[in-house]
């Protein structure tokens, strides 16, 4: 794979992937670079912390669209489809504990101790509720839990 891009289409997200293929069956070695273009509805599967696409569809863009190298990838869309429909799963346990360090480093930025006040915060689960996007944002939605504790020890003075 060389390039992949992501963009919101109504309720789906467009996945363009360009890609380098080279056919190693014969000693002919034919190769193109080719344009494929992933639609597919995002679900959310939270009990994994996966995200998976449905209802998916399909399109390759190539130089060889029209030769021979085109005729075979049109036999083979069907089998890459289903393939996609089978794997097309991104695992996001890594952006969670990505999400919840960097949430752990702002809380540390928050802590103080100063004017009478002591602030400790720890986040101690992080999970990803929702998935939201338009044409510019993508969001995932999570949920943390964790602890707080506040001791004051001097009250201001009026």
């Amino acid at each position: 794979m060389r390039t992949a891009n992501l963009a919101a289409a109504a309720d789906r997200l467009l996945i363009s992937l360009r890609v380098k293929a080279r056919e190693k069956e014969s000693w002919f070695g034919f190769g193109t670079e080719a344009t494929v273009h992933i639609l597919g509805k995002p679900q959310l599967d939270q009990q994994q912390q996966v995200l998976h696409l449905t209802d998916m569809s399909l399109a390759v863009e190539s130089e060889a669209a029209f030769g021979l190298l085109g005729a075979a990838a049109r036999a083979a869309m069907p089998y890459l489809q289903k393939a996609l429909a089978d794997k097309a799963v991104l695992d996001l346990k890594p952006f969670a504990n990505d999400a919840k360090a960097k949430i752990a480093v702002a809380l540390t930025e928050f802590q103080q101790v100063g004017d009478g006040v002591r602030v400790d915060a720890s986040v101690n689960d992080l999970r990803l509720t929702g998935i939201e996007f338009d044409a510019h944002t993508l969001r995932v939605i999570a949920e943390c839990n964790g602890n707080v504790k506040v001791a004051v020890t001097q009250l201001p003075r009026t």
